[in-house]
């Protein structure tokens, strides 16, 4: 068999290290998103309330119509709900970056037989923070993949509307498959070389050096790791369709949507670090 599939079978022999980084990954994960969904009703519900029901166009005829004094309640109420919500949302942003970062320290200093000190974890939330330069050219490259996936797969309707016409259905269906595939692969490679940096930064706590560093081993080894990014795209869209039934048994239980989607997408993050590890990281330590 070929050694490159031989590690992705062998990368579903999950042990205790993918258990343990599994369940750092759903705690952590489980925490950022079930607080941003509390945070989110709150605002919702202070939002009807200080709006008390009314369009915009209402309040835009209430502002032109009451008198300063009339007025004064309603401005006091509606500057309080703007500050809560916009200090409430940086403090969860912050909060869940720092989370994020003790996650991945955590995970990565296991892996790499280190600890976590109070110094070396603050070099992560800045870490972290640098990826929003790479992750911006991600975001370029994803808007490239979905603008040449969407002319793509209108080349069927033009070159055979009629087949098109008559097989709409199943063509829409590939449509949605393909471009959805195309698309969660890009974010794969992201995820991959983000895991490659924190891999060389646990060995230095350079930054700029485990950017570097994390890029050099992609462009080094990028046949091996675009196999390893094409085989957890597969396995994910096969996941997807198997578990298609109990997504849409749940569309009337959101809460119980989310924490499968939660459990879902920390099961995949933790077994997607676990085969890059195995079959391009591990004997490197």
């Amino acid at each position: 068999m070929n050694k490159n599939l031989q590690l992705y079978f062998d990368s579903f022999k999950l042990g205790k290290l993918f258990a343990y980084t599994f369940l750092i990954d759903l705690v952590s994960l489980s925490l950022i998103i079930f607080v941003f969904t509390w945070f989110s009703t709150y605002v919702q519900e202070r939002s009807l309330e200080v709006m008390q029901g009314r369009t915009v166009t209402e309040i835009q005829q209430m502002v032109a119509t009451l008198n300063p004094e009339q007025l004064a309640p309603f401005v006091t109420m509606l500057k309080s709900f703007l500050i809560i919500s916009v200090t409430g949302l940086l403090l969860l942003i912050i909060g869940s970056v720092m989370l994020f970062s003790f996650s991945q320290a955590s995970i990565w200093n296991f892996l790499l037989g280190k600890k976590v000190t109070s110094k070396n974890y603050w070099r992560w939330n800045a870490l972290n923070l640098s990826l929003l330069m790479p992750l911006f050219l991600f975001l370029m490259i994803l808007l490239l993949v979905r603008v040449s996936l969407s002319l793509l797969l209108d080349l069927p309707a033009k070159l055979a509307p009629y087949f098109y016409l008559t097989h709409t259905t199943i063509m829409e269906n590939i449509r949605l498959i393909v471009d959805g595939a195309g698309i969660f692969l890009v974010i794969v490679l992201f995820i991959v070389i983000a895991f490659l940096i924190y891999f060389q930064f646990v060995k230095s706590y350079r930054i700029w050096d485990s950017l570097g560093a994390g890029f050099s081993r992609f462009k080094k080894q990028w046949k091996k790791i675009l196999f390893l990014a094409f085989l957890a795209t597969v396995s994910a869209l096969i996941i997807t369709v198997i578990l298609l039934p109990i997504k849409q048994a749940l569309i009337f239980y959101p809460f119980l949507s989310t924490l499968l989607n939660v459990v879902l997408a920390s099961f995949f993050l933790a077994w997607l670090r676990y085969y890059l590890y195995s079959a391009v990281l591990h004997g490197d330590q």
